[in-house]
């Protein structure tokens, strides 16, 4: 008997039909900016070199996110083996890399996976006309890369993953084939593409998502740590639910 309605299966198949054209047209309108807000004007030292380049809105996404790397990630990484190769998958926009590269402070190279970066947005742009933006802020080997992370295959030391889809509705609601909301994917990927006694944090809108991947981790996955996080700089429909894993040696 199959669990998903008849309304959602033709949903799917629609996403499934749209998707294909925004990835075969490949749209950019080109020229993305923006400028300094005020919000930035006494945010952050270790952003300071970003606020003539974003948004307030966008400042404070990475305030928020370089607050949860160093209250998550920062105690479990270790200095003999520091990351060198970082990977985040579902990127979106890549909006977060000001705040990646501040944390890291560019001694790393940050890899951005989107399934979806050409949607035309509410201000005619796509998602990598904003990616393309924001890695131009200063000169990196990072990189933003359209591609499917259920089917890449490249080790990195660190994997941080904000909002995976690991349910079919936000999929769905995002544009997306139902397939591509699986969290058992999810961690099928994180699993692979994680090297021995590499870390992963992971980002969670609620605990049923966090519940919906436990079912599915890989034993190979120790979790470290688990917290919700939340400021009131950064208000969000629902806390943060935050956990950091490690991948075992074999």
């Amino acid at each position: 008997m199959n669990p998903f309605g008849i309304q959602e299966t033709l949903h799917s198949a629609r996403n499934r039909v749209f998707f294909a054209i925004r990835s075969q047209m490949k749209w950019s309108r080109g020229g993305y900016r923006e400028s300094g807000g005020e919000a930035a004007e006494r945010g952050d030292e270790a952003l300071s070199f970003y606020r003539p380049y974003l948004s307030a809105e966008t400042y404070r996404k990475n305030e928020y996110t370089l607050a949860l790397l160093r209250r998550f990630l920062a105690p479990h990484l270790r200095g003999a083996s520091s990351p060198r190769e970082i990977l985040e998958p579902g990127c979106q926009d890549f909006a977060r890399l000001p705040a990646l590269r501040a944390f890291f402070r560019n001694r790393v190279r940050i890899t951005g996976l989107e399934l979806d970066p050409y949607p035309v947005l509410h201000d005619f742009h796509s998602r990598a006309d904003k990616a393309k933006y924001y890695l131009s802020c200063e000169p990196s080997a990072d990189r933003y890369l359209a591609d499917d992370f259920f089917r890449w295959c490249e080790p990195a030391d660190l994997v941080l993953c904000f909002y995976p889809f690991v349910s079919a509705h936000p999929a769905l609601a995002w544009g997306l084939p139902k397939r591509f909301g699986n969290p058992a994917a999810w961690a099928t990927s994180f699993a692979r593409n994680l090297r021995p006694d590499g870390l992963l944090l992971l980002v969670h809108q609620g605990e049923w998502e966090e519940e919906d991947f436990d079912r599915v981790r890989p034993a190979e996955l120790r979790l470290l740590e688990r917290a919700t996080f939340e400021t009131a700089a950064y208000p969000l429909p629902h806390p943060a639910c935050v956990s950091v894993y490690r991948k075992a040696r074999p």
